[in-house]
């Protein structure tokens, strides 16, 4: 039996998510980085805000289950996820994580402070939605096939304008879906290749450690306990796009049979209910659903 750890994405935040965490977080992310998360305004359109709200909700509750006796077999994030993930494998500090997350982040808001977000579209297949995207290309307006979240989900890239015309374009292929997310920067894609040469130097300040389990990668879905490949990973993921229906297939076949959402939100329990439907192969606990009490009563459960 193998437990994974499960941190989502940029789209997950609330404007409430961090009331329960407590202070000695906040005061640690203030110490490494500079930023009052407290103090912290227009939250839900500013990228630095939600990445670190993100991870700081991370930490707390990994430290919460990990102070419990419940520890980690292999770990996936959703793109900023992945930074959660990281610290969940024992290879990053909290610290070194702070202070990377609040670069990336920082750098990703000036190269697009305004006019551009990410889409998600469902219903479709790969190639299908890759269709969309090209047929509603303007150069003007660039618009770009993002994530792979699922084989019926994936999410697109670029300028708003572009992303209305692409998303209207999926509705007439008839997609379920097809909406903006709360995401104010074009994420994973070749606009953010610059980013990446930015925060390359940013990445190799840190020292990443062994690992205390595998950690499965955004940019190719493949496992690894490597500390090299997880800090490309970490890296390169800005500009390329979460293969996280690959992620869930390399869990699945390493034995994952238990999967634990942090919190904030239920997107990665949905796309697992999705993905592997009916079966039960894979059990989920969404911890933002179940508390940590009623979390540890399952697990001792089912465990």
């Amino acid at each position: 039996m193998s437990t994974g750890f499960l941190y989502p994405g940029q789209g997950s935040q609330t404007s409430e998510m961090l009331q329960d965490v407590p202070m000695s977080y906040f005061d640690t992310l203030e110490k490494v980085t500079g930023y009052r998360l407290k103090d912290a305004t227009n939250i839900e359109q500013d990228t630095v805000y939600i990445q670190l709200a993100l991870l700081l909700k991370a930490a707390y509750y990994t430290d919460q289950l990990k102070a419990s006796g419940i520890k980690p077999d292999v770990v996936a994030g959703h793109s900023i996820g992945a930074f959660c993930a990281a610290v969940a494998s024992g290879c990053l500090s909290f610290e070194d994580a702070a202070k990377l997350v609040y670069h990336r982040a920082d750098l990703m808001k000036k190269a697009y402070p305004k006019d551009y977000a990410m889409g998600v579209i469902v219903g479709l297949t790969r190639s299908e939605a890759e269709t969309v995207v090209a047929e509603s290309f303007d150069p003007a307006f660039p618009v770009y096939l993002s994530n792979e979240n699922c084989p019926m989900q994936h999410t697109i890239s670029g300028h708003i304008h572009g992303l209305k015309q692409t998303l209207a374009l999926a509705k007439t292929y008839h997609a379920q879906t097809a909406k903006l997310l709360a995401v104010p920067v074009p994420s994973h894609c070749t606009l953010m290749d610059a980013t990446v040469e930015q925060f390359a130097p940013i990445m190799d300040s840190v020292t990443l450690d062994a690992t205390i389990c595998p950690y499965l990668k955004n940019i190719d879905g493949r496992i690894t306990t490597d500390p090299a490949e997880i800090r490309k990973d970490l890296l390169h993921n800005i500009a390329h796009p979460v293969q996280w229906n690959k992620m869930m297939d390399v869990a699945q076949e390493v034995g994952m049979d238990l999967a634990l959402e942090f919190p904030p939100g239920n997107t990665l329990t949905k796309l697992i209910h999705v993905k592997f439907g009916e079966n039960k192969s894979i059990r989920t606990i969404n911890i933002d659903q179940h508390g940590i009490d009623d979390t540890l009563f399952l697990y001792q459960k089912w465990r």
